[in-house]
C-alpha cells in the first residue's frame, strides 16, 4: 500500500478520534479505538483506556474557546499511534477506515477536520483550499518565492 495514503488514513482517523472528544460521539469513538488499538500484542489495553479517557477529560475541561487547540495538540500523538498500528498490522486498515467514516458522520461540522496534501515538483506551483473561509498556504521550492496569483515574479 502507498505510504502517503496510509499516513493520510492515520491522520484522518486521529482527527475523527480527537474531534469526537467531548461530543455525543465520544463513547463510540472510545470503544472503537480501544478495540482497534487494543489488538496490538503489547498488552496496552488498560494504558490505552487511560489515555483515551485522559484525551476526553482534557478536551472537556478546556474552556470552549480552547478546545480546538487541545485537539490540535493531541492530533499528532494519536496519528503516530495509528501509523504504528497500520505498520504492525496492515489488516487494521479496513476497520480504521470504517470507524473513521462512522465517526465523521456523527461529528458536528465544526469538529470535522479535513486534510489536503498538494505537491508541486520541479519548481511547479500548486495551490489548494477547502470549504468556506479557507486559506491558502504557499510553499517555496528550492528557496525561490513563488508569486501569489496576480503577482509577477
Amino acid at each position: 500500500m502507498d505510504a502517503a495514503w496510509l499516513a493520510q488514513l492515520a491522520a484522518t482517523g486521529a482527527a475523527a478520534l480527537v474531534g469526537a472528544a467531548a461530543t455525543d460521539a465520544w463513547q463510540q469513538a472510545r470503544s472503537g479505538f480501544a478495540r482497534l488499538l487494543g489488538r496490538r500484542p503489547d498488552g496496552t489495553d488498560a494504558v490505552l483506556l487511560r489515555r483515551l479517557d485522559a484525551l476526553s477529560v482534557e478536551v472537556e475541561q478546556a474552556p470552549p474557546a480552547e478546545r480546538d487547540e487541545v485537539r490540535r495538540r493531541q492530533l499528532p500523538l494519536w496519528q503516530t499511534r495509528l501509523e504504528d498500528l497500520i505498520e504492525e498490522d496492515p489488516t487494521a486498515v479496513e476497520e480504521l477506515t470504517s470507524l473513521t467514516e462512522q465517526l465523521q458522520a456523527q461529528l458536528p461540522s465544526r469538529t470535522q477536520q479535513w486534510v489536503q496534501h498538494i505537491t508541486a515538483h520541479q519548481g511547479g506551483t500548486a495551490f489548494g483550499a477547502q470549504g468556506e473561509g479557507s486559506s491558502v498556504t504557499v510553499h517555496y521550492h528550492h528557496g525561490e518565492e513563488i508569486p501569489r496569483p496576480g503577482e509577477t515574479a
